[in-house]
C-alpha cells in the first residue's frame, strides 16, 4: 500500500512537471504595447522604415511560447499570409487606427493553415519573436501559430 502511495505521487508529481514545460503564457495587446519606435532609413533599398526598441515587460517573450487574443486579418488573397490585430480590420494600424505595436504577424503552422474571415476574433498560440528592425516583417511574428480554443 505504501508504495502505491509512492508511485500516485510521483506519477503525479510527473505530470506536473510536464504541464509546467509545456505551459504557454496567455499575454494581452497591453503588454505589446512595451515598445518605442525610432526613425531609420534603409540605403540599399532607399526607403524608411522604424526600429523598434523594446521595454522590459516585452524583452523576457522573445522565444517564449504564448497565447493571445484578437482579429484576423488575411493579408493576401491565397488565404496564406494572415495578421492578428488587437483592433478589428477598420482601426488596425494599416488602417489608421493604431500603431504597429497593435498588430502581429501569423506564420501558422501547416496543420492550421485554412481560410479565416476577416476580423474572426480568435486566440492563436505560438513562438513570440520580437522584431528589431526588419522591414520586411511585422514587429511581433508569431512563429508556429495555430489557432486554440480557450
Amino acid at each position: 500500500m505504501k508504495l502505491m502511495k509512492v508511485i500516485v505521487a510521483f506519477v503525479l508529481l510527473s505530470i506536473n512537471a510536464l504541464s509546467v514545460t509545456f505551459a504557454q503564457e496567455t499575454i494581452d495587446w497591453a503588454r505589446l504595447s512595451d515598445v518605442a519606435f525610432t526613425d531609420q532609413f534603409d540605403t540599399e533599398r532607399g526607403i524608411n522604415y522604424q526600429e523598434a526598441i523594446f521595454g522590459p515587460g516585452v524583452v523576457p517573450l522573445d522565444g517564449q511560447d504564448v497565447v493571445i487574443i484578437g482579429y484576423v486579418i488575411p493579408l493576401d488573397a491565397y488565404g496564406i499570409g494572415y495578421a492578428l490585430s488587437r483592433n478589428p480590420n477598420a482601426s488596425c494600424f494599416f488602417c489608421g487606427g493604431a500603431g504597429p505595436e497593435t498588430v502581429l504577424e501569423l506564420r501558422l503552422k501547416p496543420s492550421a493553415m485554412r481560410r479565416y474571415r476577416t476580423d474572426d476574433r480568435r486566440y492563436f498560440r505560438g513562438t513570440l519573436q520580437l522584431n528589431i528592425s526588419n522591414a520586411d516583417n511585422f514587429t511581433y511574428v508569431l512563429l508556429n501559430a495555430e489557432a486554440v480554443s480557450y
